[in-house]
């Protein structure tokens, strides 16, 4: 069998991917969102919270994403879900499944499928204010831009700050996929003491891991996800394992974190946290 230098593989994988791509670049829109909660009859703040971050490759696989996010022990029952690479009726039958509210922002139309493509927020817990945040630079094969999707979810008196985020890969220059994950950073209001900030950072060696931690924890965040190790499985025949996702909070205490490492929805495996809110005059 004929070998090819990694180089050259570059080289076709970059002249197929040329062109120019639709962005939605309007920061207002266009925006897709809904309610299927069944209500949540609490009184008090949760004292605990389950996030699950979720890049569905392409959006192609929802039902079994659904299956996963309704079955798997780690993943059921989630108060917050975030997902990348989705389009707007994934993210619909997504929430409708699972009876949650939802938030959905596409960033562009994807050449890979022609449909759109962007993150979304859903929670159980009612959502508002809602915000997308277009990173800075695009993607240097075709301008792809990518973005941040925000809301705000609020659970009795608990107001929990969430963005969705999916930075630019390889093909951007390293120092500006960092610049991306630092404007969102600071980006976000600094009227909320309780934030989540979580997605697709497209991390793929160490020294990238250690970079957007250090952004992250320089603005006083945490990574829930450290130590969880590899979140995605990449080419060829998904033997390069990178860790891509991350969730990073403030205002939190890290109960427990992992991974669903059987995931089968895509290239990515949900990850997920369970947090403890921190009282605001403990921060």
């Amino acid at each position: 069998m004929k070998r090819y230098p990694v180089y050259l593989i570059l080289l076709v994988l970059a002249a197929v991917s040329c062109g120019s791509i639709n962005n939605y670049l309007d920061p207002e829109g266009p925006r897709q969102d809904g309610d299927y909660a069944c209500g949540d009859p609490r009184e008090n703040a949760p004292d605990t919270v389950k996030v699950i971050s979720y890049n569905v490759k392409y959006g192609k696989k929802v039902d079994i994403a659904i299956k996963e996010l309704r079955t798997v022990p780690y993943l059921r029952l989630a108060d917050i879900i975030l997902l990348q690479e989705m389009d707007g009726e994934g993210v619909r039958i997504v929430a409708d499944s699972l009876d949650l509210e939802y938030v959905y922002y596409p960033a562009s139309i994807h050449k890979a499928h022609g449909k759109d493509f962007g993150n979304a927020v859903l929670s159980r817990w009612p959502i508002e204010d809602f915000r997308k945040v277009l990173l800075p630079y695009t993607k240097p094969t075709d301008d792809q831009k990518r973005i941040a999707v925000g809301a705000t979810v609020v659970a009795c008196n608990l107001r929990i700050r969430v963005f969705s985020v999916h930075t630019e890969t390889f093909w951007m220059n390293y120092d500006k996929r960092l610049e991306q994950a630092d404007s969102l950073v600071r980006a976000v209001s600094k009227d909320y003491s309780h934030i989540i900030i979580a997605g697709d950072f497209n991390t793929p060696f160490g020294k990238n891991v250690k970079d957007i931690e250090k952004t992250f924890t320089a603005h006083g965040f945490v990574r829930a996800n450290s130590g969880v190790g590899w979140t995605a499985r990449v080419l060829p025949f998904g033997l390069w394992k990178m860790e891509l996702d991350h969730i990073f909070t403030k205002g939190f205490e890290v109960v427990a974190a992992g991974k669903f490492e059987e995931g089968q929805a895509s290239d990515h495996v949900p990850l997920w946290t369970i947090l403890k809110p921190l009282p605001p005059d403990s921060l």
